[in-house]
């Protein structure tokens, strides 16, 4: 049998003042309590009822003994404990904030689940409340201000300038050439500097307008340099317009060597040069050509029926007279022994030797000329430029057959910077026109062949 006195000692322990006087009396029912539970249950047990109700009559007896407790310090301090927990039970009811919408439905839902799924979600539900997000008031940035100049072209670049004519940016020739700006076109700028100090460029509207009459810029070129004991020098343009036909002060103009150190000029560069009508004599290079840059064609006149013709007619003649003249020389060659026989006196000293030509088939004899000069010889067939620098570039000489090749390759071989061959240009196809060649080449004589050099040729030939 056990006794269940919990709910006893709870009201007792309510009941029990702070005074003195109740607390000895709780304290004398508490022994009491514990005194019947040892001997009811811990102890030797009654063998029959009547045992127990002597001990419980015992202890009553033992309560009466006890001096009388004031019964209205057991209501007072009973009252106080109620009345403290009435006003608990108030202040946490004003305390407790009203449930809104979403709560109650949440409430709801949550009676509607099974046990199961509640013992579940609240077994793994999170400890701490999950964070409200933060909105962050984001500030705009403030549009960077931009500007309308007007462009005005120099003999060097071009700059910007605003409504009072004054100068607000400058842009060098290379800047120039990609953006396309010409005199009297519009640049839209930022109105602020990047890291290289410049006003970034948003917009160009272009609508050239032409120069005043005395700040007129004529510009001449792609111009073609070439070397003479003086130095590098130019006379005339690619189209073999001469300098003089634009310029009254210069019939030719010697380049000095800060210009040509600057731009890293060397023989048969293209360049461009200008000058301002009012001052002819003051003349500066501008610009020089890349070897993959393609020049701006010169504006050309109607072309006159009649004198077409007549070309068409003299252009016949001369590749009739041209196609006779390989026919001579091949029949020659091919009279000739399998050895070439060299008629003029130079050694290439083992050099490589590349033959550049349009059909191969046609130049086959042409190693033999090469070999009888200690040369290693290469024929080539090149129908495209795209690639011509590439097959030339381990070549200590090259040789161009004027006609068996197009006129874009032969140009890029001959006018690029970069090259480390020596380069010379046979008219023909014949063994004796590709020897005086080679003899060009080896000496870094003229391209072409002219009356001028003097061919060291050997007395049995």
């Amino acid at each position: 049998m056990t006794i269940d006195y919990r709910k006893d000692i709870i009201d007792l322990m309510q009941a029990t003042g702070s005074d003195p006087q109740s607390l000895k009396q709780s304290m004398i029912a508490l022994k009491i309590i514990s005194k019947i539970y040892n001997q009811a249950v811990l102890g030797n047990p009654p063998e029959n009822k009547n045992e127990v109700v002597k001990i419980a009559e015992k202890a009553d007896q033992t309560v009466k003994n006890e001096p009388e407790i004031k019964t209205e310090n057991k209501l007072e301090n009973k009252t106080e404990i109620e009345t403290k927990k009435e006003n608990d039970e108030n202040t946490v009811e004003k305390i407790k904030p009203k449930k809104t919408k979403e709560e109650l439905e949440k409430e709801e839902a949550a009676k509607a689940l099974s046990p199961t799924v509640l013992k579940n979600k609240n077994k793994y539900a999170t400890i701490t409340p999950i964070p409200k997000p933060v909105v962050k008031k984001i500030i705009p940035v403030a549009k960077p201000k931009e500007k309308q100049y007007e462009i005005r072209r120099k003999l060097l670049g071009a700059e910007a300038v605003d409504e009072n004519g004054h100068s607000v940016q400058y842009f060098n020739e290379h800047l120039t050439r990609i953006e396309k700006l010409e005199n009297g076109d519009t640049v839209t700028l930022l109105d602020h500097l990047n890291d290289s100090g410049n006003r970034p460029i948003i917009k160009v509207e272009h609508h050239a307008k032409s120069f005043a009459p005395d700040e007129e810029i004529i510009e001449f070129g792609p111009a073609v340099v070439h070397r003479d004991s003086f130095g590098l020098y130019i006379k005339q343009d690619s189209n073999g317009k001469n300098l003089s036909q634009v310029n009254p002060e210069k019939a030719i103009l010697y380049l000095d060597m800060n210009t040509v150190s600057h731009f890293n000029l060397h023989e048969n560069d293209l360049i461009s040069i200008v000058w301002r009508v009012s001052d002819p004599s003051f003349i500066r290079v501008r610009w020089r050509y890349a070897e993959a840059e393609v020049t701006i064609p010169e504006k050309k006149e109607k072309p006159d029926k009649n004198k077409e013709t007549e070309k068409h007619k003299t252009k016949g003649r001369h590749k009739s007279l041209l196609h006779q003249l390989e026919k001579k020389e091949k029949q020659s060659s091919e009279k000739q022994n399998e050895d070439y026989a060299s008629r003029i006196d130079f050694d290439l000293d083992k050099k490589r030797v590349t033959v550049v030509v349009g059909d191969k088939s046609l130049t086959s004899n042409l190693a033999k000329v090469i070999e009888a000069h200690n040369g290693v010889a290469r024929i080539i067939e090149m129908k495209q430029a795209s690639n011509v620098l590439r097959a030339c570039k381990e070549s200590n000489y090259v040789i161009l057959i004027q006609s068996y090749i197009k006129h874009s390759i032969s140009q890029i071989l001959i006018n690029s910077p970069h090259k480390s061959y020596s380069i010379a240009m046979a008219t023909t196809a014949g063994q004796l026109a590709v020897e005086k060649a080679l003899y060009r080449a080896r000496y870094k004589l003229n391209v072409t062949d002219n009356d001028q050099i003097q061919y060291p040729f050997l007395v049995n030939n």
